[in-house]
């Protein structure tokens, strides 16, 4: 599968709007005016593609990483994909998801506050334990 097909099913996959998809590329150590990415999603016989390297398909990937995880050492900021996500739903009025993620929040501050003892968690394996 050739980068392009690889990099455009990725922002696909993530609902990643132009903008964001430059905040990524940035995250990753890569500025990219808005026509250069676009350039990327481009049909191979269009006039204006333009094939991804593997080192800019690598800035992606390492900005994709900051983008939805944050910085492993700023683990106190919320990363910009939750942000965005949360704005998104805000616009598009979602209030049904923006109050199931009110609780959920509130859920997890309880659980910090009772140290997790009466909140489930799931594994890797999508088992539930207690907390």
């Amino acid at each position: 599968m050739k980068n392009n097909t690889v990099f455009k099913k990725i922002t696909i996959a993530n609902n990643l709007k132009q903008f964001e998809i430059k905040e990524v590329f940035e995250l990753g150590g890569l500025t990219l005016s808005s026509s250069a990415i676009k350039s990327f999603t481009a049909g191979s016989q269009n006039k204006n593609h333009v094939s991804l390297s593997d080192d800019q398909l690598s800035a992606f990937f390492d900005g994709l990483i900051l983008y939805w995880r944050g910085a492993k050492d700023e683990n106190d900021m919320v990363p910009r994909g939750f942000e965005n996500y949360i704005m998104n739903l805000m616009k598009d009025g979602n209030r049904d998801v923006l109050e199931e993620l009110t609780c959920l929040i509130e859920d997890a501050k309880d659980g910090i506050v009772s140290g997790c003892d009466d909140v489930d968690v799931i594994d890797d394996e999508g088992e539930t334990s207690a907390g």
